[in-house]
């Protein structure tokens, strides 16, 4: 069996980026080091016929594209997993990594002759939502990484096409290296998919942050190996597919979200343009009951295009989870207590809850803008605003992301908030509890108040980040755990499960969920009996009759698993 060398991280053009990260992956992979590396078998298939489907995949991508042994153990696992049994319960066959449609293919027909499952990833960097673990045991990890072609950077019309392996750092390095106007969009981690984070409705902060919906134009793979593109992309020499999302009758690719209908190869997504000019503004409201006027003053702003990013909203708690542990504030088994939490917020100097948003466009748009919002939280009292504007340099038209201080709301991507899984111990670990609520202020600070007390009956604290939008707002409290902690990890579950419980009983419901909760999460959408799932299950069978792509993501099951336990997948 090969032996597996740790690799520090080299991705990140930000300092500190890259040493932060390898201080902690370190920690991952030196813990699961210890653990002997089990091989898992497939369903249905013996030592034997196993070692045909290897030879098989061998021939199709070479030896060195299958990983089996330790480096499979140590690579595919979820570093966030809460199970004291994860690899009885979901270890991995083995992973392949394809480089082109066609090696896709083959493998998708190597899975439906022998019927064994297969769980795609782009990048593997889902983490908090289960990483590059696969939901039945004995998969075999279809990992995209190296598929790693940036096809287009479009700064006339503003997009750009990729495969799925491209990582936001790639993207952007690319961007600046292409010195096109155009600014990347990325989440808090700069080394995952951009194509993964899309489908999985993942966020950036830019103008353009709701990537899911800046989609334009699909590639898929479909399980029986026939490849589609979607939208205007569907013409042979197509001009518009990345321009134009409707195409011609039904539009698919939304399809592909968060679903297990076919392996994405290619994405166009639009993306901002670089401004004239970037102001970053912060907004301190110093009461707990504050939240509920901010939240509907920002929406009206957002609503009004005053404010053209969507705002995040931390409390005094994800203020800690930033500066270092959480023992150093706080060393008790209880949640923070009400009044030692408003005696941090005047040690640190901080509101009870702090919104960071951004303005971009000319200094008098900006300007404009700026006093607009001042004005419109003027009713807020002890309120504190305020704003940094950045401009391009002489001679340049259009603001360089990189010529402002590190920013996520430039589209600068970056590794900083992995320090925030050391919370609760430096080995540490966290699930994201993401419901959508209505951009109301009385609907989030009354889900707060709910949310907060089942955090108190559990001992964990409500570690806000609160994503405002338009319409609706992303509820998200982090919730972090020690990973060496069996009681800690069981603990953080059973508050999940309350949460869940909770939110549907408001009438909410999550938009994402960790691989260990994606039935629970399903299963909240019940109207009409579970019309929307049994929609979705018709669909499945149909395009994919052997089940064999990713069974049970989101909760869609193949027709041959849903009979079954959930305690034997």
């Amino acid at each position: 069996m090969a032996s597996y060398t740790f690799k520090p991280v080299i991705v990140s053009h930000n300092p500190g980026d890259n040493e932060a990260a390898t201080v902690i992956l370190k920690r991952w992979y030196d813990k699961a080091e210890l653990a002997h590396a089990i091989e898992y078998l497939p369903p249905g298939l013996t030592i034997h016929s196993w070692a045909t489907v290897l030879n098989k995949l061998k021939d199709v991508l070479g030896t060195g594209k299958v990983v089996v042994g330790k480096e499979l153990h140590i690579e595919y696992m979820d570093p966030f997993s809460m199970n004291a049994d994860e690899r009885e319960k979901r270890g991995s066959a083995c992973a392949v990594r394809p480089t082109t449609v066609e090696e896709i293919q083959k493998i998708v027909a190597i899975a439906n002759e022998y019927k064994i499952p297969l769980w795609t990833v782009s990048r593997g960097k889902n983490l908090g939502y289960g990483g590059p673990q696969a939901r039945v045991k004995g998969s075999i990890i279809v990992d995209l990484q190296n598929m790693n072609k940036i096809l287009d950077v479009n700064d006339k019309f503003s997009y750009y096409t990729v495969e799925p392996g491209v990582s936001f750092f790639e993207l952007f390095q690319e961007i600046q290296a292409q010195k096109k106007h155009i600014w990347c969009s990325a989440p808090a981690l700069g080394w995952g998919s951009v194509v993964g984070n899309a489908l999985d409705r993942g966020w950036g902060y830019t103008t353009h942050g709701d990537h899911s919906n800046q989609i334009c134009g699909i590639e898929v793979v479909l399980p029986d190996g026939t490849l589609v593109r979607t939208g205007m992309g569907a013409l042979d020499n197509s001009v518009c597919g990345p321009l134009f999302r409707g195409g011609y009758g039904p539009t698919y690719d939304s399809m592909f979200s968060q679903s297990n209908f076919g392996i994405v190869t290619k994405m166009s997504i639009w993306a901002c343009p670089a401004p004239e000019g970037f102001t970053r503004v912060v907004l301190s409201v110093p009461e707990e009951r504050d939240l509920a006027p901010m939240v509907d003053t920002l929406r009206e702003l957002l609503l009004r295009e005053k404010i053209q990013n969507h705002p995040v909203i931390g409390n005094v708690l994800r203020e800690i989870n930033k500066r270092g542990l959480r023992k150093d504030f706080w060393n008790e088994d209880t949640s923070i207590p009400y009044h030692r939490i408003k005696e941090i917020q005047k040690e640190l100097g901080l509101g009870f809850w702090d919104a960071t948003f951004a303005l971009y466009g000319p200094k008098e748009v900006m300007d404009y803008n700026l006093k607009q919002i001042q004005e419109a939280f003027k009713p807020i009292k002890g309120h504190s605003l305020t704003a940094a504007a950045h401009y391009p340099k002489p001679g340049q038209k259009y603001l360089n992301a990189l010529d402002v201080p590190y920013d996520l709301q430039t589209g600068n991507p970056g590794l900083r908030p992995i320090k925030s899984i050391e919370y609760r111990g430096l080995d540490g670990g966290h699930i994201s509890f993401s419901p959508v609520l209505p951009s109301d202020g009385k609907a989030a600070l009354d889900f707060y108040y709910t949310a907060q007390k089942l955090c108190q009956k559990h001992g964990y604290d409500f570690v806000a980040g609160l994503h405002m939008h338009l319409r609706h707002m992303t509820h998200i409290n982090m919730i972090h755990f020690d990973r060496n902690s069996q009681k800690d990890k069981d603990t953080a579950n059973a508050l999940f499960v309350d949460l869940v419980h909770a939110a549907r009983q408001a009438g909410y419901g999550e938009y994402r969920a960790h691989i260990e909760h994606m039935d629970l999460v399903a299963e909240q959408y019940d109207y009409g009996g579970g019309a929307l799932m049994r929609l979705n299950e018709r669909i499945k069978d149909t395009l994919d009759p052997n089940g064999i792509l990713s069974p049970g993501k989101q909760g869609i099951w193949p027709k041959h698993y849903r009979n079954k336990g959930k305690s034997q997948l």
